[in-house]
């Protein structure tokens, strides 16, 4: 998301990790202060975000909002969409993006962020990977605003590709901010801010590795379906052979 908006030229306004059915101006508004290292937001930021949150909407080039972990049901109900305008305004173009990363990785972050400690979310990771990677090859139409996927493990090796991504996007080739991590969330899982600006050295395509000795990783891992999708989107990952038995 970092990178799309280095691409994005004018004023943007970009709100991370988005509740559903919720106001995304109002969830920022809320939530702010946990954007700045140091708890000190802009007052002009603040006053501004109160408005959009109350419908004193800004004119702007881009609005870019995420959801994480959300089933796409959800994302897309009519609830949310009846009120799209309402929240957030009217929009010249709108596109949904579906970004999408191997399982084998994915996993392997969300444990070392401790995201899917508890039952209920490991639980959860099969069923909602399994979901986005339905809607991704097409299986599913969910999402219905000029749709792009984003295949994460290609974008991130691939120059090409992400020139497609471009002009799926209706973006300038520019392809810049590859390097950089955000310092939401506490940057990478792994990494924090090691890599901040060296995004593309880190081996985000190797994590995988450091759990093969962990039996809940391979646990998750061993649903056929996750790994015939895996292998359809995302081909054998070189190394992966050891999950598959």
């Amino acid at each position: 998301m970092n990178w799309i908006i280095k691409q994005s030229k004018g004023s943007i306004t970009c709100i991370n990790d988005v509740p559903i059915f919720k106001n995304p101006f109002r969830h920022r508004h809320e939530y702010i202060s946990y954007e700045f290292p140091d708890n000190r937001v802009p007052q002009d930021l603040s006053i501004g975000i109160q408005k959009e949150s109350k419908g004193n909407w800004s004119q702007k080039d881009y609005l870019i909002y995420s959801y994480e972990d959300h089933s796409l049901p959800k994302i897309t109900h009519n609830k949310y969409e009846l009120k799209h305008d309402l929240y957030v305004g009217k929009s010249l173009k709108r596109y949904d993006v579906l970004i999408l990363r191997d399982p084998f990785n994915l996993l392997a972050s969300r444990f070392k962020s401790n995201f899917y400690s508890t039952k209920d979310y490991r639980k959860e990771f099969v069923e909602l990977w399994l979901e986005y990677a339905k809607e991704f090859i097409g299986e599913t139409n969910y999402l219905k605003e000029n749709k792009v996927c984003i295949n994460y493990n290609r974008w991130f090796f691939d120059s090409d590709y992400r020139k497609d991504i471009f002009k799926s996007l209706d973006l300038d080739v520019l392809d810049i901010g590859l390097g950089n991590v955000s310092f939401m969330g506490g940057g990478s899982s792994f990494d924090k801010l090691e890599y901040a600006n060296s995004a593309d050295s880190m081996k985000v395509l190797n994590r995988w590795e450091k759990y093969l000795k962990n039996q809940k990783y391979l646990k998750e891992l061993s649903n056929q379906d996750v790994l015939e999708y895996s292998e359809k989107i995302f081909g054998k990952i070189p190394g992966t052979e050891i999950l598959y038995n």
